[in-house]
């Protein structure tokens, strides 16, 4: 009967060690994924995107799947997913003239401003800081004007350009979209940049001057919803007096969506939203990271690729399988 009690005693001992083995095995595995110490020893050191318009990644063979039409961005969310009640992003804010002068291009900044602040939120930063934000829009009036012969009144399609060749995410057009379509983005944690008709939007705090003096083209940041009283959360630049977490109802800002149009001077566009989201990403449980551009993504493979692009790890966004499954395989980037 000891013999037995002792023999029970070993075998529960050695299940518990064994128990015990497997978690920290696992444990370790879920540290390697997300922690970035732990990531550099997996061959790879991810880093920031630089902002260089020469800097070109390596480029797909003929041979794969054609890129996403122009302005029918992927299926954001699984069909068998819930559409949260509210949800908010935590975008950080920054006015269109932050040193409040409003002279000059400040007086017309917003879709600069609106560039700026998600760009800080895909590299995880909660705060704006003003002379980091009047340097990144100094220079983004420089290409603005030797591109486009000018900074102001940038529309849907040169903003598109403007973040996919020189910033550390993509931008896409949709056309026509719906209320549910800007939802879904939203909870897949992608900010949305609604260009608006000014007046439409009813907002006191905003001195908008009707034509000829001005056209009242706005841009602004959609960050979050909340069903319960039918509002967007905004982060509104031209607002200086409440623009953070600016709540406009669906039908306000569904009703101000306009693109402008050169043809006429006039924000009298297609309803046009800018879809965002990131150019470097990496799921939860794998170190592998992605560059994501034209619906492919492209496995980068080596540390030196990071370093000879200047990339940074907070550039990486953790992003969901069932999302990132959805994007055509491209050429791995190799050295």
């Amino acid at each position: 009967m000891f013999k037995k009690k002792i023999i029970y005693y070993l075998f529960f001992t050695a299940a518990v060690i064994v128990c015990l083995v497997f978690l920290f095995i696992e444990i370790n595995k879920r540290s390697a994924a997300t922690n970035p110490v732990n990531y550099a020893k997996q061959n790879i050191i991810p880093v920031k995107p630089a902002n260089n318009i020469n800097s070109k990644i390596a480029t797909v063979p003929s041979n794969n799947q054609a890129a996403a039409i122009p302005g029918q961005p992927i299926d954001p969310l699984p069909a068998n997913k819930p559409v949260l009640t509210t949800f908010s992003l935590p975008i950080p804010y920054i006015n269109e003239s932050p040193d409040g002068s409003w002279q000059g291009p400040w007086k017309n900044a917003c879709e600069e401003a609106s560039i700026f602040m998600i760009e800080k939120y895909y590299l995880g930063q909660q705060e704006a800081d003003i002379r980091v934000a009047m340097a990144f829009m100094n220079n983004l009036f420089t290409i603005e004007n030797k591109i486009f012969g000018s900074n102001a009144n940038t529309d849907a399609k040169q903003t598109t350009q403007l973040i996919n060749d020189y910033f550390s995410y993509n931008a896409l057009m949709k056309i026509n979209p719906t209320v549910l379509d800007i939802k879904k983005e939203l909870q897949q944690k992608r900010p949305v940049i609604a260009p608006v008709f000014g007046f439409d939007l009813h907002n006191k705090n905003i001195p908008f001057l009707a034509p000829p003096r001005g056209t009242a083209y706005h841009m602004l940041v959609i960050g979050g919803y909340d069903d319960t009283t039918k509002e967007f959360i905004t982060e509104d630049s031209g607002d200086i007096v409440a623009g953070v977490n600016h709540r406009y109802t669906y039908d306000i800002v569904m009703g101000a969506l306009h693109d402008y149009n050169y043809a006429t001077n006039r924000v009298d566009g297609p309803a046009t939203a800018i879809f965002t989201y990131p150019k470097l990403v990496k799921l939860a449980d794998s170190p592998k990271v992605y560059y994501l551009h034209d619906n492919i993504k492209q496995w980068v493979t080596d540390e030196n690729i990071f370093k000879a692009k200047g990339w940074k790890w907070e550039a990486v966004n953790v992003v969901e399988k069932e999302w990132l499954d959805t994007f055509t395989i491209g050429k791995d980037i190799t050295i």
